[in-house]
Order: C-alpha cells, then structure tokens, then sequence
C-alpha cells in the first residue's frame, strides 16, 4: 500500500530575514495547519546577487550572520531553515524533487514581493517552475508599509513629490501585523538542511537577527524617539538617529511593525521615505542608472576615472579631503557601514558639488560600504543631493561642510570620534584647522577652496541647463 504523501508549504525568505509580521510565513502555517502539512522555509544564497561589486564582504558576512539567526529562530520554534546555493529557480526546483523523493508534496510556495527588475524577473522563473510542479504560489505584501504603486492620487495616479505621497500615504489604512507561530512541526527528516556558508567582513558587524532588530527598536523608541525631530541632524548624539537602516534593508526588522510602534509624527514620517523611494523605482527603473529629471541627462559629470577626477575621488573616499565633517564621515563609514543621516547629505554634496564627480560613482561606493545599501534608498537620496531626481534639493543648495558642522556639532563631538588626530583642538577651530598658527601635523590641507568648488559646479550646472532649455525650445 502507498503511503500517504504529506502536503508542504515552502516559505521563500529573500529580504525579510525574520519570523515576525512576515505574512508569507503567517499564511503559509495556517495552509499547512489546514491540511495537516509542513511548512519548510527556505534561503537561497543567489549566486548572481553576490556576485554584484556591492555585495563587498562586509554586507555579504551582515546578509549571512542574519540568515544564521533567522536559522536559530526557526529551531526555537521546533522547526528549521533549508539553505541552499545557486540559481533560485533551479534550487527551489531541486528541493521541490527531493521533498517528492521523501513522500512529501510541495503544495504551496510563498513569498514576500521585491520589486526590482531582477527580482520580478526571477520570480516569475520561480513561480513557473513551481506552478510545473503542482504548486501554488503565493505572493504576499511586507517588504513596505504600502506596496509600489499602492498610494496613487485620486487620478489613479502615482506621486512625484514626496510631501503629496506623504500626505496620502497618511490617510490610508495600515496593515495589520501578523504573528510568528508559537511552534511549528519538525522538517521532514530526510532533508538536508545545508550549511550557512562564512564570509570574514573587514568591520565589526552589528548584532544579526530579529531578537537584535526588535531590541534596537525598543531602545530607539525609549531613548530617542521622543526627541528625534529636534536631535536627528545632530551627529555627535549616539540618540540621535535609530540605527535600523540596516535592520529594514535585510528584513530582520519589519518596517510594518516599527510603524504601529511609532509614537511621534516626525518618526511616521521618516518612515515614509523607505515606501516612497521604493515607489519611485518601481515606476522609474532606469532611474536606478540616470537621472530621473530629463533635463540633467548628459550633464558634465567628472568620471572618476582620468588622472585628476581619480585623485580627487581617492581623497574622498579614504577620508583625506582635508574637511573634518566630511572625513569623519567617511571615516565611519568605512569602519562601520553606517553614516549618520546629516553627514550623509554632506559628503554626498562635497562630492557631486564641491568635486563635480558623477553622483553615479559616489552612490555604488556608498551602496557597497553600507550596510543598509538599499538601491532605492540610496539613488534617492543621492539624486536628491545632486539635485537631478524626484523632488529634488535645488542644484544651486550646495551644502558647506565646515557651517554644517559648525551648526549640527558645534563642539565637535563627531569630528573628534573618528578623527582622533584632531582630537586636542578646541570647539572654535575643529572645523577649519588649517587656520590654526599650528596646524596639525597628521590631518592634510584642504584640497580644494569651497568657494572655487561651489562656484564651478554653479556656473556649470547654470551654463548646461540653460543650454538644454535652449535646446528644447528649437
């Protein structure tokens, strides 16, 4: 007599390394429940993503400590997590034939949209290969608080600006948070689970896992949430921002949840900016590549790539650029992954304005050493800096690093964090040393007037619009 071949429901984790409010895992339990089945959840370490030159070993070792964890997660809940290498489609084909070989039937597959072009793409491979296999896919919302292209105007339309998207994105009905289940049924037993593969990063990684995300946000929303809107431009404040960036960028912490935890209005609006980038994407893919306003298309750019523009890009990078608030942050950036927010507009605009090197160039080394290199996220914010995308930053607000400091860590508290050689001077000369009778030894010259930098990128930028303009009206 046969045996009875048992129904499983696969459960797809991509980036959304976590148990909680995690609606693929929700509906995939209650399905198995139903049917008296099994769920399996499954990662699939995708050779073609970290093959990309921004997954650097450092977000490579941050993606895989947090599937390590998510591993742990799953066994406290008496179950596990499968881990397989390679092509996505093959490989969920592939367990899909071995759970058939041990008297198991995938049923079910379910998973929480992406929205890149290459995610759309292979989702669709996967859910065919499935489909051939008797499966039934499942995709569900959870990546965001409102899905790409879910706030539209009354037109049906989609937002440009980010006040009106914030505006309706208010108004509406906000998802419910699901729960983790209390246990889960063991893996059928003649699966192999697979090893999590380990990749040394060159920094110290911040704690992986849900249990750490959810933690962090209990003390962001004790410490520092109710005073975010006056502190959240300060660098020096170790409150001053959340810190969850990377939390959200990887899934561990559902952006969903930190919404309904939210107490103050500034916080929900932040919020916002991770659903509105994503929607701006969505609709506008090669913006990902170019800018999102015509009119700067085939502006005069610096390469980074001949003698001169890759000299000054070095000094960038390696923090030597001569001003502290922009060498500190990208000191901390390379020695942590994280760059506070104000800091981040600043080396940005020192960059694609003080320099006039392509915005492009400055957003793969930023999405390659953060930790939280969402894609949306940062040609948003990038193209906002450069003054060329949606709903952007004037290009003639050219931001000045050395009255940024002096404004937002006035004492130097940032600076002398991560610039120890400037540790010794005092609050009125920490952001300009190079006016000091003795300057420091150890901390280079300014490589470029700020007054000369701001007026080359204004007289540029002035010269090809009107330009194109003209262009146009022919």
């Amino acid at each position: 007599m046969a045996s009875k071949t048992q129904p499983v429901h696969l459960v797809w984790h991509r980036t959304e390394l976590r148990t909680h409010d995690q609606p693929a895992l929700h509906h995939a339990a209650q399905m198995a429940q139903e049917q008296n089945g099994v769920v399996v959840p499954v990662v699939v370490i995708d050779d073609h993503i970290f093959a990309r030159p921004d997954l650097t070993p450092r977000r490579q070792a941050h993606f895989l400590e947090n599937v390590r964890a998510l591993r742990e997660s799953y066994r406290a809940l008496g179950a596990d997590l499968v881990v397989r290498r390679g092509d996505p489609t093959a490989e969920l084909a592939r367990l899909a034939d071995e759970l058939a070989r041990a008297s198991c039937q995938v049923v079910g597959l379910h998973f929480i949209c992406n929205y890149t072009p290459y995610a759309k793409e292979r989702d669709a491979r996967a859910t065919q290969a499935l489909q051939e296999r008797g499966a039934q896919v499942h995709s569900y919302p959870g990546q965001y608080t409102h899905e790409p292209g879910e706030v539209q105007t009354n037109e049906g339309k989609r937002y440009g600006v980010f006040g009106a998207y914030r505006k309706k994105w208010a108004t509406l009905p906000k998802p419910e948070i699901v729960e983790a289940p209390d246990k889960m049924a063991p893996l059928p037993g003649k699966i192999e689970v697979g090893d999590i593969p380990r990749v040394e990063p060159e920094i110290k990684l911040p704690e992986a896992g849900e249990a750490a995300a959810l933690g962090r946000l209990e003390w962001f929303l004790k410490n520092g949430e109710s005073t975010y809107e006056r502190t959240r431009d300060e660098p020096g404040r170790e409150d001053s921002t959340s810190r969850l960036s990377y939390y959200f960028n990887i899934g561990a912490l559902s952006p969903r949840l930190a919404l309904h935890r939210a107490q103050t209005e500034k916080w929900r609006a932040e919020l916002t900016w991770w659903d509105f980038y994503a929607d701006v994407l969505d609709r506008n893919p090669d913006s990902a590549k170019q800018e999102y306003r015509e009119k700067w298309l085939g502006f005069p750019w610096r390469d980074g790539r001949d003698k001169d523009s890759k000299a000054d890009l070095e000094r960038w990078r390696s923090a030597e650029t001569g001003y502290p608030l922009v060498d500190a942050g990208m000191r901390e950036l390379n020695q942590t992954g994280f760059m506070q927010n104000r800091v981040r507009m600043v080396c940005a605009s020192f960059l694609c304005k003080h320099l006039l090197i392509d915005w492009r160039v400055g957003e793969e080394i930023f999405r390659g050493l953060l930790l939280c290199g969402d894609r949306s996220q940062n040609v948003g914010n990038w193209q906002w800096v450069a003054g060329c995308g949606v709903d952007p930053s004037p290009y003639f607000r050219i931001f000045n690093p050395t009255s940024q400091g002096e404004k937002f860590d006035p004492h130097g508290d940032y600076v002398r964090r991560w610039l120890p050689e400037l540790s010794d001077l005092p609050a009125k000369n920490i952001y300009e040393p190079w006016t000091m009778r003795e300057k420091p030894k150890r901390y280079p010259a300014p490589m470029i007037e700020l007054s000369a930098g701001r007026d080359r990128f204004a007289e540029t930028a002035k010269t090809f619009l009107k330009d194109k303009s003209a262009g146009e009206d022919k």
